[in-house]
């Protein structure tokens, strides 16, 4: 995969965490198909640019857009 793609695939999983909110990492993998190597690419790539952040709820890893506030911060 080249660089350009993992960019590309970035964008994927902007746009869904732009729809739906946070998300767990194993559904962005469901909803996008890609392989766990290629979402790690595509979420290092949003978090380098200080796109995205991660947490944690019931032992699952989640990721949302970076300003996003998931409902358990409600």
């Amino acid at each position: 995969m080249i660089k350009n793609d993992i960019g590309i695939n970035a964008g994927i999983i902007w746009q869904l965490l732009n729809e739906k909110g946070a998300l767990p990492i194993s559904v962005l993998k469901t909803l996008t198909k890609f392989s766990n190597e290629y979402v790690f690419y595509a979420l290092g790539w949003l978090s380098r640019e200080e796109k995205i952040v991660f947490f944690e709820k019931d032992d699952t890893k989640y990721v949302q857009l970076q300003g996003s506030f998931p409902e358990m911060y409600y």
